[in-house]
């Protein structure tokens, strides 16, 4: 353990000990602290137009708080202005829209440790969105919630083959081999997008990262991460995957409009694209929930969320908790996300129950089902979503090198296993060269 980096060593220690990030003010999630007969006065940041209507909704539901909503460019935009006000310690906001991994954020000195403003209201947020929120049993984020994943699959391909829509990673295997005579594909697998990794390990309860006292564990090697990646292998030395890319969208929905493409994992704000850019398979599709493994129950759907954090320096914390609580939870302020130009509110992803929000997301000509049966699809999806799968203290350098590998794992340049084995030697050296205290699990 190198001790160069004295802050990144105190912080991951910190880990176990929250008073070292705390920074909270005393008070309940409910009644903001502030001067008496006055209202307690926040920034909030964030690059989504749609939040500025929330927060004149609720400075207007309410005279405890009022939040001032400082609109960003854009994602790239925000990452370095909070930077800069995080080092300047001037003008930091109380609630940052998530743009890092929690542990990132924690790393870096930005989050605070909010358990104390969380604790009481967990019952209004559903399990995924919480375990997103944490690292360890902390809270250092707001339970925003994650998109679920479920399957939508071209009923007319699979019919033409004989055969039904996958229910385990291990059927679709077995469907891509019976499409395969036809030189239809099963799934599509791009180079530069490694996520869909993420998604199966996060559903054979992989553990990548983990908190062991003062120290990270990493473990890219486990039976269930290997699980995971053996699906690929499978699918991949079989040759039952498509490679387009995700930079070549045009060319991308062209194929998936083809006809060839069997199953397509996605998330509810992506129909409206699929809708928009088809033209021949509308009304083809059939959206289904996402593969399990074999012998597994409730492994859930897979969806990580970037949770918002309440920035170090904040002295009222509180207060944004209220506000967050109203934009995520209370239906006055999900009523005033609805977007102007399509007249649709999108999934609140942090509540335990969406069926009453999914049916109006579901497009009306992709689907051979009903909107209803769509959204139900959509609704017990969230409802199982995982959410948590924390990604360590250095995403943002591992995360290019697992592109990397991933990309020539597909191109069958190297094994999926060997892809990982090289991801988690990087990881080691990084966190060596940061002074960040790790352990490589056995």
């Amino acid at each position: 353990m190198r001790s160069g980096n004295r802050r990144a060593l105190a912080l991951t220690a910190g880990l176990t000990a929250a008073a070292l990030l705390s920074g909270c003010s005393t008070g309940t999630a409910t009644e903001p602290q502030g001067k008496p007969g006055e209202p307690v006065t926040i920034d909030v940041w964030g690059w989504d137009p749609v939040q500025k209507q929330v927060v004149d909704a609720f400075n207007m539901s309410q005279d405890q708080v009022k939040v001032k909503y400082v609109q960003q460019a854009d994602n790239v935009a925000m990452q370095t202005n909070f930077r800069n006000v995080m080092e300047s310690k001037k003008d930091v906001p109380c609630l940052a829209q998530g743009f890092a991994p929690l542990a990132t954020s924690l790393v870096n000195g930005w989050a605070q440790d909010i358990t104390a403003y969380v604790k009481p209201i967990e019952d209004k947020f559903g399990a995924g969105a919480l375990s997103a929120a944490k690292l360890g049993d902390k809270y250092y984020g707001i339970p925003t919630g994650a998109s679920a994943k479920f399957m939508v699959v071209n009923s007319k391909t699979l019919k033409a083959a004989g055969v039904e829509a996958p229910k385990t990673w291990e059927e679709l295997i077995k469907t891509g081999k019976a499409l395969a005579p036809s030189g239809t594909k099963v799934i599509n697998l791009a180079g530069e997008d490694p996520s869909v990794l993420l998604d199966l390990a996060q559903q054979a309860k992989a553990e990548w990262f983990k908190i062991d006292g003062d120290k990270w564990v990493v473990n890219l090697h486990s039976p269930e991460t290997l699980k995971a990646a053996d699906v690929f292998q499978q699918i991949v030395d079989n040759g039952l995957n498509s490679t387009q890319t995700y930079k070549d969208r045009p060319a991308l929905y062209s194929y998936f409009d083809s006809g060839k493409l069997a199953t397509l994992p996605t998330q509810w704000w992506s129909l409206p694209g699929l809708q928009t850019n088809f033209k021949t398979s509308l009304g083809d599709w059939q959206a289904v929930p996402i593969p399990q493994f074999e012998g597994g129950a409730g492994q859930g759907a897979p969806g990580r969320a970037t949770a918002s954090i309440v920035p170090v320096g904040c002295k009222t914390p509180d207060a944004a908790v209220k506000f967050v609580t109203f934009a995520l939870t209370d239906p006055k302020g999900i009523e005033a996300s609805r977007t102007k130009d399509t007249g649709t509110v999108a999934v609140p992803a942090a509540l335990k129950d969406v069926s009453q929000y999914t049916e109006a997301v579901v497009p009306t000509k992709l689907f051979a089902q009903s909107p209803k049966e769509v959204g139900k699809v959509i609704a017990d999806a969230q409802a199982n979503v995982i959410g948590g799968f924390e990604q360590g203290p250095d995403y943002d350098s591992w995360f290019p090198q697992l592109q990397d590998q991933w990309g020539k794992a597909v191109a069958k340049q190297i094994t999926f296993k060997q892809a990982l084995v090289n991801v988690e030697a990087y990881i080691a050296d990084d966190l060596k060269s940061k002074g960040i205290a790790y352990t490589i699990a056995k």
